[in-house]
């Protein structure tokens, strides 16, 4: 009976530092301004129909984001097999793009630039600008790490709440503003750097180097 509850206790901490971690690295607070931006919204507009436009497009959006994320969950250790890649490489990989992406998001003014119109809920909305590489990469060393199944249930947490912040992301933009949201961004760019840095020296001490 001990070792159960040892094993479930464990478990969920593993669950939770996946869900922490994926919903860290998807950032969705900073992505509101670039969602609003894309539909054409604004803190002064008059449009009332504007927040029942956003939840059709995020609700298509989430649909390609659970997809993703079952995807990359699941077959995450296959596709180390297949291209014959170890944990540790793919750790240190993993890490050195996260920390890429920690800095960019930590001084660019907005995550997407260009905005363009037409049928965004799945490029750019879904992908990549909340399941982007370092997303897509984390998953795969999570899967080899702590399993497929654990992997999964972390990410549909970390999907949840993406959804929920996305689900009100008018809401949030009207209230709060662009600035707050950026800085919530800024906020998740220090905590993508710490666990970039954590699988960088990971992989290091499974090589051996330190």
């Amino acid at each position: 009976m001990v070792d159960l509850a040892f094993d479930f206790s464990t478990r969920l901490s593993e669950i939770a530092t996946i869900a922490v971690s994926i919903f860290a690295i998807m950032d969705p607070p900073a992505a509101i301004p670039t969602l609003i931006s894309y539909i054409g919204g604004s803190l002064n507009t008059e449009d009332s129909n504007l927040e029942d436009i956003v939840v059709r497009i995020v609700n298509k959006a989430a649909v390609a984001i659970l997809l993703l994320l079952a995807l990359f969950s699941l077959v995450g250790e296959y596709i180390l097999r297949i291209f014959n890649i170890s944990l540790e490489s793919l750790r240190i990989a993993g890490g050195l793009l996260l920390t890429v992406i920690a800095i960019d998001m930590l001084l660019a003014k907005e995550k997407v630039e260009e905005v363009r119109r037409g049928d965004f809920a799945v490029v750019p909305i879904a992908t990549p600008l909340i399941v982007g590489p370092g997303t897509m990469s984390t998953l795969i060393v999570y899967s080899r790490v702590y399993g497929p199944v654990p992997t999964l249930l972390g990410a549909v947490i970390a999907f949840a709440l993406t959804y929920l912040v996305l689900r009100y992301s008018y809401r949030a933009f009207k209230y709060l503003g662009k600035s707050v949201l950026q800085g919530l961004g800024k906020f998740m760019s220090i905590i993508i750097a710490s666990i970039a840095i954590e699988l960088i020296l990971s992989g290091l001490r499974g090589l051996g180097f330190i």
